[in-house]
């Protein structure tokens, strides 16, 4: 046992194809409205739900220097290490196991939580951990959804009560940053100019190696 007193950790994981200033805005806010003293940043290696555009490595490097002046921001590799599908539950497990004493929560988007009950294993998985789940405007999370289900037996609007126990599920409202990886990765292989929506680093980055193109 450490003597090192608990922390509240927030995990955020993601495919970032390309992280953007989207995803670093993000962090900034959450660290304003939910008093976590980390966040763990994890880009999935293989993602089971959709393919990434350019190699895991590249994202990797794309993600370290988006992050590398966040003293709070933490970049596990974990899941670019596995040859497998990356899926959140064993992650979670894991992470669990490795932070005995400490309380996390799972940070995600409200388009990721409407579609919860086509993660592997969901059911397990939410059982496990308090969810922050980011609502962005025009989000709404679909009435027939598994998800809005879970949100009448699990919501909470007590930030505080997160950093203890499982199963509490809380809406946070976020500055909304209209950007998506999407639309950057478009905007790229037309050859515009995407720079206002990427960290110099990450520009620098997707320019030399020619990602995207």
């Amino acid at each position: 046992m450490s003597n090192s007193k608990p922390e509240f950790i927030g995990i955020f994981g993601g495919t970032f194809d390309p992280v953007h200033k989207g995803h670093t805005e993000i962090i900034k806010n959450l660290f304003e409205l939910i008093p976590l003293d980390k966040v763990i940043v994890i880009p999935n290696g293989i993602p089971p739900h959709r393919k990434a555009s350019v190699s895991s490595e590249e994202r990797l490097r794309m993600v370290s220097s988006a992050f590398k002046s966040s003293e709070n921001v933490v970049i596990d590799n974990r899941e670019i290490k596995k040859k497998d599908p990356s899926y959140a539950i064993s992650t979670l497990k894991e992470l669990i196991e490795e932070n005995p004493e400490h309380s996390l929560v799972w940070i995600m988007g409200s388009d990721a939580f409407a579609e919860i009950d086509s993660w592997y294993q969901w059911e397990d998985f939410i059982k496990m951990i308090n969810i922050i789940v980011m609502v962005r405007p025009n989000h709404e999370i679909p009435i027939e959804s598994e998800a809005y289900k879970l949100l009448q037996k699990s919501h909470t609007i007590d930030k505080d009560s997160l950093s203890s126990g499982k199963e509490k599920i809380l809406l946070l409202k976020i500055r909304p940053i209209e950007i998506s990886s999407t639309d950057i990765r478009n905007k790229i292989y037309k050859g515009s100019d995407v720079s206002e929506f990427l960290l110099e680093e990450v520009n620098e980055l997707i320019n030399k190696g020619n990602l995207y193109q």
